[in-house]
């Protein structure tokens, strides 16, 4: 039989004959680290190789990490006998030491050619007795040998062999990790969980945690410890996705992330898992395929998932006949197995399930009681935790920029993300007037000349017209004779005590304002 899945060299050309080039192959699949980790007996191990899995599908992959190790660990490249024997700059190595320590890295092929080189380095070649092998060794072995081009070289072989070595970690049931040294590399294992713990601490210093983040903390913890079923509810824009982001950034060997799809048919929602999870979406796969496959990785119990925009989870669309299967397949399939799964949502969530459980025939008690814990989150932030948040967009920002970002936050629908507004255009000004750092007149000109107009028409844009026969065009149009315009005027920014003076109360009731 042929082999379809290569062109012939000469052949017409199609695009996709580059399919299956191994540059477009990305990480380990998650359904295949799951069965190596059923064999691991300690949690410590499963969580590293689940660690490992993950950084394999980011941005350079094991490549990346391999290159990490060699720059953060430096002393443990070197093989054993290097390490036995020393490789100082000017150490030199005798004849039997030098043997020994290239056959610890070198290829029978590099051996081959290091020996033509020594045959010529003798002069022995030029005198017709290249052949006799053993005169080359004894007049070798009378020499010494610098040990400084070996260290390079090492680094070299780690450079390229430790991707597929990390791989074989994860991958190899034979490979016990209490053991697993390659010969170019002394205590990997130790150094790998150095690597995780040190991404894991400046996740953890590069987070701002609010009030209400340490409360979806507290609460994914309990979730994960428990193992069982929490639903986390809060306001649109409060941060809670943000911090639901953060914890599984923490957490890297025993979490992940999904968001949950908007679309009602199941392939979407199961792709979406498999992409989060790390397997194959081959568009050649049945819906039934992915979720078997998204079963076998989060029933033997080592991943949290962290579902976000789980109103989804829901029908979307006529409840009259509609049947909740995504929520069906949560609870059987998932937390009847002892899976740690996370809701994360919006009061939408409920106002669905009451309207799937008045129009069909489901009921709600079965889901209800399998809820571990749900969780209330504040509907708004405090002005302490809102200034750190504006300082974590805008490290550089003096007093009056960071209080005049609170204000605004306070007032605008967008909540947080309209923090995070202000500064894109705050940037994109800076930028504009050739500042790599923004000023507070860049903050106020944000405000006043782009932010705040904007989210005005969008307001007016999303308000009901009132019901006079006119269209809606009218809206922000003058009356005849009327030389004020009707649309809504901006907030003074000229200080940050005007914006104070001029904003709403942070007491307001973000509903009555437009959905962003």
């Amino acid at each position: 039989m042929s082999n379809t899945r290569h062109a012939k060299t000469g052949t017409p050309f199609r695009q996709e004959r580059f399919a299956s080039s191994a540059e477009f192959e990305r990480g380990l699949m998650a359904n295949l680290v799951a069965k190596r980790c059923e064999l691991l007996t300690d949690a410590a191990d499963r969580e590293l190789v689940w660690w490992l899995q993950l950084r394999s599908w980011q941005e350079g992959g094991f490549q990346k990490l391999a290159g990490d190790l060699v720059a953060s660990h430096p002393d443990r490249i070197a093989t054993k006998s290097m390490r036995k024997y020393g490789c100082k700059p000017g150490q030199k190595y005798t004849w039997d030491q030098k043997e020994k320590v290239e056959s610890e890295i070198e290829s029978q092929a590099d051996r081959d050619r290091r020996f033509e080189r020594l045959a010529r380095e003798t002069m022995l070649i030029d005198c017709g007795d290249y052949e006799d092998r053993e005169r080359v060794l004894e007049s070798a072995k009378k020499r010494l040998f610098p040990a400084d081009p070996y260290l390079p070289q090492c680094q070299s072989v780690a450079l390229a062999e430790l991707p597929e070595y990390l791989a074989s970690i994860c991958l190899d049931p034979s490979l016990s990790l209490d053991g697993c040294d390659p010969r170019y590399f002394s205590n990997l294992i130790p150094a790998l969980r150095e690597i995780m713990a040190a991404e894991i601490e400046t996740a953890r210093t590069g987070t701002v945690v609010t009030e209400l983040g340490r409360q979806v903390y507290e609460t994914l913890d309990y979730c994960q410890q428990g193992r069982c079923m929490v639903l986390i509810d809060g306001l649109a824009r409060t941060g809670k996705t943000h911090s639901a982001k953060a914890w599984c950034k923490l957490h890297p060997g025993t979490a992940r992330y999904v968001q949950c799809p908007s679309q009602n048919d199941d392939t979407s929602f199961f792709r979406a898992l498999c992409k989060a999870l790390g397997v194959s979406t081959s568009r050649n796969y049945k819906t039934i395929e992915l979720r078997n496959r998204v079963e076998d990785i989060l029933q033997r119990g080592d991943l949290t998932l962290v579902l976000d925009e789980a109103h989804y989870a829901w029908p979307q669309g006529n409840f009259r006949y509609t049947m909740p299967a995504r929520i069906s397949w949560i609870m059987t399939a998932l937390v009847n197995h002892g899976v740690s799964v996370a809701l994360v949502t919006t009061p939408q969530f409920f106002r669905t399930q009451n309207s799937i459980e008045k129009n069909s025939a489901w009921t709600s008690e079965q889901f209800s009681g399998r809820i571990g814990h749900y969780q209330k989150l504040p509907d708004s932030l405090s002005r302490e935790d809102l200034s750190a948040v504006a300082k974590s967009f805008l490290p550089e920002g003096d007093a009056n920029s960071i209080k005049a970002l609170v204000l605004y936050a306070q007032g605008s629908a967008k909540y947080l993300a309209a923090i995070e507004s202000v500064t894109r255009r705050a940037r994109f000004l800076a930028s504009k007037s050739g500042r790599g750092k923004v000023i507070f007149a860049d903050v106020q000109n944000g405000m006043k000349e782009s932010v705040i107009p904007s989210d005005n028409a969008l307001a007016a844009a999303l308000a009901e017209p009132k019901k006079n026969g006119r269209s809606r065009a009218i809206l922000n149009t003058p009356l005849r004779g009327d030389k004020t315009s009707r649309e809504t005027k901006p907030a003074r920014m000229d200080r940050a005590e005007d914006t104070e003076a001029n904003a709403p109360s942070a007491d307001r009731n973000r509903d009555n304002l437009a959905p962003v």
